[in-house]
């Protein structure tokens, strides 16, 4: 398998808030455009280590793709070798989207708890199952492992732990609480994966 970069979008203003984004989007704050730079900084050195050719994906999501524009001045990346792939974007959360994790614990304060102990069988109201949401994650993934080319990869926290979650083996629960930070981020290879510190 050629290396698999995979990264989250910088902190936004919905993050701060404890916001549900989903399909929705919030502007990056300043802290995550500092960290946008920074992981822009962090893969140019990984990617110098090892140069070979590269393609550059993104979430179709605004978050993901200020935070790939940002990423690719850091690389010296010319603007258009960004792919939109709606595989990337993030899980839709349905009727909770735009909701804080205070709103939804008043409205059903058990739905986290839930969610988290059985997040296969869990759905948020009206949004996307987590079948949905690996079926798109394996397409994506089985993709990357044919292809003959490095991937940079740019997408969000739920849908990119799935993805790794994937790759490492992972059954459901396990992927749910997979770190997703904003600071770092991921590569996916043969060998498993290997966080990369941007901050």
């Amino acid at each position: 398998m050629p290396p698999l970069f995979l990264l989250r979008h910088g902190e936004t203003e919905w993050n701060l808030q404890r916001r549900m984004q989903g399909t929705l989007d919030s502007p990056l704050t300043d802290r995550g455009r500092a960290q946008a730079q920074a992981m822009g900084r962090a893969l140019a050195t990984a990617l110098a280590d090892a140069p070979m050719e590269t393609r550059f994906l993104c979430s179709p999501l605004g978050r993901a793709r200020e935070t790939a524009a940002l990423v690719g001045v850091a690389l010296g990346l010319d603007p258009a070798r960004w792919v939109e792939d709606a595989r990337l974007a993030e899980l839709s959360y349905g009727r909770w989207e735009g909701l804080t994790i205070a709103d939804i614990d008043r409205e059903r304060p058990d739905a986290m708890a839930t969610w988290r102990a059985d997040p296969e069988g869990f759905v948020p109201p009206g949004g996307e199952t987590h079948f949905e949401l690996r079926r798109r994650a394996r397409s994506f993934l089985d993709e990357m492992r044919d292809g003959q080319v490095r991937v940079v990869a740019v997408g969000h926290g739920v849908s990119g732990a799935v993805v790794r979650g994937l790759h490492l083996g992972l059954d459901a629960r396990a992927m749910f609480v997979l770190e997703k930070p904003q600071d770092a981020f991921f590569r996916l290879d043969a060998g498993g994966e290997t966080r990369i510190e941007a901050m």
